[in-house]
């Protein structure tokens, strides 16, 4: 699927949301998944890194 499909895609969908009146419950919607992927990709979870023992 190439970029032009995607980028009309997007448009319709963009048009149809606000056609729909339901433009706002969707960017909320968004908001939150991006707040719970930047919560997912925080450093914290990322665990310990592999450090060399000293001796």
């Amino acid at each position: 699927m190439g970029l032009k499909s995607l980028i009309q895609i997007a448009a319709i969908l963009a048009v149809l949301a606000v056609s729909s009146g339901k433009l706002p419950t969707i960017l909320k919607t968004l908001r939150v998944a991006q707040l719970h992927l930047l919560k997912d990709s925080q450093a914290s979870n990322w665990g310990q890194a592999m450090l060399i023992p000293r001796h």
